[in-house]
């Protein structure tokens, strides 16, 4: 089998394409062929380093957490999904390993694909949709008439996150890159803003939830923008951050494991077509390392990028 890996932690050069062995399938695992994963910051910033605490140094590593594929093999106490289901999910990030031929994983990671989503759609949804949920109706409460604030509204996880707001009946509000403006009213934000027009949205009132995708709100910042009741939710906990936002009860933190169990709720969300994945450029995994390393270090396209397999 083929895969992405390193055997140290450090930058993309650290990358390369080696052989590994699959693992033996458990009573609660399950085993998938591969055919598209969607790569997230997450997995660059895990090869980086940025979790060795949990992820440790035992070496080879794979790279990768979200896919979409068929399963090949299921441990004997898995009995909701079958040999010859297609399914997404993500692999648990201790272990990683999703940009691979095949992977072995915990079948409580894995749903079944919405017929009506291609292999690399599906991709897309694990780590962004689950992040956004847990963000926006886990701790901001969305619900008819509330007044949401996302910055950082067209990314995967902001544009999921406003999907999220307005299928419950929130009022969005967003910031997003000048160059995506145009395209941010169909994924449910009703205002958009550019990410200098401060002075412009301070104007529009106060929120009752301020959800950062990005970390370049200040928490001060954004506690300002909240009604009384209102929260600041935040997914780039740097201490100076943590530390901040522990002098309020308004700053909650929000991260993509806090929403696993909500992963069969986003399938039928996606195949309802209320939650709209967007790929923004899909290549073959022949061309991962070059795919990784441009998405790591340059411009990223509007939508996942997606290695097909």
């Amino acid at each position: 089998m083929k895969r992405v890996q390193y055997d140290r932690y450090g930058g993309p050069v650290e990358m390369y394409v080696g052989d590994y062995d699959l693992q033996k399938v458990a009573d609660g695992e399950v085993c998938v062929s591969i055919k598209a994963a969607a790569i997230n910051p997450f997995d660059w910033k895990l090869r980086r380093g940025a979790m060795k605490v949990v992820t440790g140094r035992r070496f080879p590593k794979g790279m990768g957490t979200d896919f979409a594929g068929i399963v090949t093999e299921v441990g004997s106490k898995v009995i909701n999904i079958k040999v010859g289901d297609e399914v997404f999910g993500t692999v648990d990030f201790k272990k990683s390993g999703a940009f691979a031929e095949a992977a072995v994983l915990d079948a409580g990671n894995v749903v079944k694909k919405p017929p009506q989503l291609s292999f690399g759609e599906a991709a897309c949804l694990p780590i962004a949709a689950m992040t956004a949920w847990v963000a926006i109706l886990d701790r901001a409460k969305a619900r008819a008439g509330s007044r949401i604030f996302i910055n950082g509204c067209s990314g995967a996880v902001g544009s999921f996150a406003a999907q999220l707001a307005r299928a419950h009946g929130a009022h969005v509000t967003g910031t997003c890159g000048r160059t995506a403006r145009g395209s941010e009213k169909a994924p449910g934000v009703d205002l958009v803003y550019g990410y200098a027009d401060k002075h412009e949205y301070a104007r529009n009132g106060k929120f009752d939830a301020v959800f950062d995708t990005l970390g370049t709100l200040g928490v001060g910042e954004g506690l300002s923008m909240l009604m009384p009741k209102g929260v600041f939710v935040d997914i780039n906990p740097t201490p100076g951050r943590i530390l901040r936002g522990m002098l309020s009860r308004r700053y909650k933190l929000a991260f993509a494991t806090m929403g696993i169990r909500h992963l069969a709720a986003i399938a039928q969300l996606a195949g309802e077509g209320t939650l709209r994945p967007k790929i923004g450029l899909e290549a073959p995994f022949s061309d991962a390392l070059s795919v990784i390393a441009n998405a790591e270090t340059g411009p990223r396209p509007s939508g996942k990028i997606v290695l097909a397999f």
